[in-house]
């Protein structure tokens, strides 16, 4: 952020800004790495916060069942760039056995986690206020990180920073529907074991989640659902400007 923006925000005395490190990623948007939810509870939302860990733990738990054979990206062999042979080159196991992915994840997780101390902090959050949904990073030729898409390379996973996989935070929120970016993660059992996650922890809370179809569309340009759509929201009853600090 530029300074005369950032003192133009402060400037406004209505609500001090809370300022989060976005400098690790590729793009640098923060809603790479969260966003929020409304629930009828006293909280009245949630967060949600991209995970490597909880990606890693899911993929761990899949592997345990049997399933470290299923195969990611499934159906997307008519996509630009994409190729039948190449998805089935990318299964649970492989993504569990390259070490250097998971060194990288290991560091974007202590990226998330620095923000979360402070949206803690400054929102005075508790853990149960916090959602981690699954994720997968890869870091590009400089060091900046870009969410993973399963596209074959040397080793079975991706050698482009053009990508997808995780990018299930920068969905659309329409107010109980959420248009999530489709993972085409691993199909375990018939089903995404992403999307099915992902509806475990959201789904609960009342939500409604629909998976949209947006790599040719967005993704292969490092963009997601939200870069090509916008929400019209109903404003305020009361003047919010003339409110005093």
């Amino acid at each position: 952020m530029t300074g005369l923006v950032r003192d133009f925000l402060y400037a406004q005395r209505v609500q001090a800004p809370v300022e989060l490190y976005s400098d690790w990623l590729a793009v640098g948007n923060v809603n790479e790495f969260v966003t929020f939810v409304p629930t009828s509870d006293k909280k009245r939302f949630r967060m949600l916060l991209a995970s490597p860990a909880a990606c890693y733990r899911l993929f761990r738990e899949k592997q345990k069942e049997g399933q470290g054979e299923a195969t990611m990206f499934k159906g997307k062999g008519t996509a630009p760039g994409y190729s039948g042979a190449d998805t089935k080159r990318v299964t649970i196991n492989k993504v569990l056995a390259n070490d250097g992915l998971a060194q990288q994840n290991q560091y974007v997780q202590r990226c998330v986690d620095w923000n979360r101390d402070i949206l803690k902090k400054e929102l005075g959050l508790l853990e149960e206020d916090i959602i981690d949904l699954p994720a997968l990073f890869k870091l590009d030729k400089q060091g900046k990180a870009v969410a993973l898409l399963p596209q074959h390379g040397k080793e079975g996973l991706p050698p482009k920073k053009n990508t997808a996989g995780s990018a299930r935070v920068t969905m659309i929120v329409l107010g109980r529907d959420l248009g999530i970016p489709k993972p085409f993660g691993p199909v375990a059992g018939g089903e995404c074991c992403l999307e099915r996650r992902i509806r475990a922890l959201l789904e609960p809370l009342g939500l409604c989640c629909r998976f949209l179809e947006d790599v040719s569309s967005y993704h292969g340009s490092l963009g997601e659902v939200r870069c090509g759509t916008g929400v019209q929201r109903r404003p305020f009853a009361f003047k919010w400007w003339n409110f005093t600090p």
